[in-house]
This record gives C-alpha cells, structure tokens and sequence, in this order.
C-alpha cells in the first residue's frame, strides 16, 4: 500500500478561457479534503504561464507547478505547465509529451482524466471548466465507468 492509495485524485480540465471558473472553483476548495487536485488547462504552448500564480491568490492551499514525477502531497493543487501532458501512474505524477494531433488542446484534459480512472478507480473526480470543445468527455466518460465522480460548469456561466 502506497502513501497515495487513500487519496482522492481530483483532475480539473479547462479550456483557455477557464480562468474565471478556475479561480471560482479553487476559491472553494476545502484545506483537508485529503485530496490531490491536478489541474490541465490548455494554454498557449509558446508563452510562459502564470497560471501557478494567479492560481495561487485564489487560495489558501499550496499550488505547485509540475517540472518532473513526484508523489503527489494531499491538499495540494498541481498545474501542469504548457505544452505536456499531465497523467497519474501508479499513484505518482508525471508529465509527458503530448499524445494525438499537433493542433489538440494541450494538456490534454482526456489523457489526465483517462489516467486518473485507471490509477484511482472510486477515488478519482473530474471536473470539466469552461470551453466548447470535446476535450475532456471521453475522459469522464473512464471516471464514470471506474465509479468516480464527474463534475461539468452549468452552461449558463461557462466561457
């Protein structure tokens, strides 16, 4: 039994205008929820993101951008920077090249929803910020079918 084998992964997807959402939501998470959030927001892959520290003011919990594979710490929100890939194995973070068509959004909400679902079963949440495109609901679609839980933003005040 790992040290992750009781938290609840929580993947947040968002597309580039979810930043509102992103804020709103990381406003509200709870300080000990025993929980990892991993949040893939697609972004420009040729500017540096400030997303770590925007996100930063928004809350109280410790917000870390991802550099290499790490065990992830409970109660830590985790962003992943831009053009990569963003998956949980084996109950460790990690970073990848982006899989699919150059012009997929990056990170792939899918492929850190897909890898959450295997990894975490009923553990696992993901929730779907902002956007008009499909990324993301083939991934809910594995939290569903592993007994996670999927959360979407209401129509009415997505971006």
């Amino acid at each position: 039994m790992s040290d992750t084998d009781d938290l609840i992964f929580v993947g947040i997807g968002a597309s580039a205008g979810g930043l509102e959402a992103a804020s709103l939501l990381v406003q509200n998470l709870p300080i000990s929820a025993n929980a990892v959030y991993v949040m893939a927001q697609h972004m420009s892959p040729t500017h540096k993101s400030l997303l770590t520290s925007l996100i930063s003011r928004e809350t109280k919990l410790p917000v870390v951008e991802l550099k290499d594979e790490i065990t992830p710490e409970p109660n830590t929100i985790y962003i992943t920077p831009p053009n990569l890939d963003v998956m949980v194995e084996n109950g460790k973070i990690s970073l990848h090249n982006p899989s699919g068509h150059p012009a997929t959004p990056k990170p792939s909400a899918d492929r850190l929803f897909k890898s959450i679902a295997a990894d975490c079963g009923v553990r696992c949440v993901g929730i779907v910020l902002s956007g008009t495109g499909t990324d993301g609901s083939y991934g809910v679609q594995a939290i569903r079918e592993s007994g996670g839980i999927t959360i979407a933003q209401d129509t009415a005040s997505a971006k």
